[in-house]
């Protein structure tokens, strides 16, 4: 289900964004981009929907171990914490884990990428110097829980030479 979600399929799965939230490499490589894709209001109804039990959380926790290898060892921490582990706490009447359990992936698809596409972005830097390199490809921003496996589509936007404002 993620590769279906990471190349923009329609499903009840995807989510939310905040601009915050997303990593330094990838604002700074929005700026000026024609087209963003923000995924913000379906994130948020698909939470409401698992707090109001219509959804299990079985279904939406399920990140697939190449993610959550990805997510653990190069995502880049965000900037606030799992909505459905934040749910769990506040069920619970627990406090809530400041750990930056909430990681961030930039991948990568394009067929001018060629066998690139797929691919994770590590920092800006590559970012950048992809956008110099292909005339157009996508980049997707996928958030995983590394507790829970939550994972969703945070954005998706267009790149490259041709793209370029």
């Amino acid at each position: 289900m993620l590769h279906q979600r990471a190349l923009g399929a329609s499903t009840r799965h995807e989510l939310f964004s905040a601009r915050a939230n997303v990593p330094t490499y990838t604002r700074h490589a929005m700026k000026g981009l024609k087209s963003t894709t923000d995924y913000r209001m379906a994130s948020r109804a698909l939470v409401d929907q698992v707090s109001r039990g219509l959804v299990a959380i079985q279904d939406v926790c399920d990140a697939h171990p190449e993610l959550l290898r990805a997510a653990r060892n190069v995502g880049a921490p965000a900037r606030r914490a799992c909505p459905i582990c934040t749910l769990a706490d506040d069920r619970a009447e627990v406090p809530r884990d400041e750990a930056e359990s909430l990681r961030l992936v930039t991948y990568v698809f394009g067929d001018a990428l060629k066998r690139l596409s797929g691919h994770i972005v590590w920092e800006r830097r590559e970012l950048d110097e992809l956008a110099r390199s292909y005339d157009s490809f996508m980049a997707y921003v996928v958030e995983c829980c590394l507790v829970c496996g939550w994972n969703h589509m945070v954005e998706s936007y267009l790149m490259g030479r041709r793209h370029a404002v």
